[in-house]
């Protein structure tokens, strides 16, 4: 579970968020570690902010979502953190590694080469339980890009889920249907997990809500989010 949080941060998002355990102590802000922010000036917020390139990448809320929950362990439904800020959070993924392996993780994360990450929650007006979280980390180059998505989809097959659905018009990018740590056998939730890269980006899409949920809504929103990176300076 450690390497698959480092992996894209993969967790289970609850619909019911605003209700989760927040008693876990974090330092995740401390010593100034959020990316700098500046004024936005596309002004309108409801959409997401745009004062950074990164966030830029970020697929714009759409007319049909509002912006989502805020994901533990952030304080934030649209946040971004800087390379030393992306990197420390990668090293505290450590549970349940002996002192050898904390060892290995912390040099590996080290050579992956983040450069930052940023995430944005969406939940459907309509359908409330429908909660999406899309991260994007920036690597150093797209050879860091590929190593980190051939580990994410490495691990997941690994732990045998069921294949997602296919996302039209783009290559190198795979869903599973589940997630580990997600809502077990019986439960009314279901979870999409998808994975995907784009030169020295990697893209991971977390898509939550009732178990009816159609894979083609979850295939068409991360089409959409891949889209836009594609052209960041379009809005849907």
């Amino acid at each position: 579970m450690a390497l698959l949080a480092v992996a894209g941060s993969v967790t289970y998002s609850a619909v019911s968020a605003e209700g989760a355990d927040r008693t876990v102590e974090t330092d995740l802000w401390a010593e100034g570690l959020p990316a700098e922010l500046t004024d936005d000036p596309a002004g309108d917020l409801d959409r997401g902010r745009t004062d950074t390139p990164l966030r830029r990448m970020l697929l714009p809320v759409p007319e049909t979502h509002r912006l989502g929950p805020e994901p533990v362990p952030f304080d934030d439904n649209d946040g971004e953190l800087d390379a030393r800020g992306t990197v420390r959070l990668m090293k505290q993924q450590q549970q349940g590694l002996t002192v050898t392996g904390r060892r290995q993780f912390e040099t590996a994360v080290d050579r992956m080469g983040l450069q930052g990450m940023v995430w944005r929650t969406y939940v459907r007006r309509e359908v409330g339980q429908d909660v999406a979280k899309v991260q994007i980390v920036r690597l150093k180059d797209g050879k860091g890009a590929r190593t980190l998505y051939a580990l994410q989809t490495g691990l997941l097959k690994i732990v045998e889920l069921e294949k997602g659905p296919v996302v039209e018009g783009h290559r190198n990018v795979s869903c599973f249907k589940g997630a580990p740590g997600g809502p077990q056998e019986g439960s009314d939730l279901t979870v999409f997990v998808c994975h995907a890269y784009r030169a020295d980006t990697v893209v991971s899409v977390e898509f939550s809500g009732h178990w009816t949920l159609y894979p083609s809504v979850v295939a068409e929103f991360v089409k959409k989010q891949l889209d836009h990176i594609a052209s960041p300076g379009e809005y849907v």
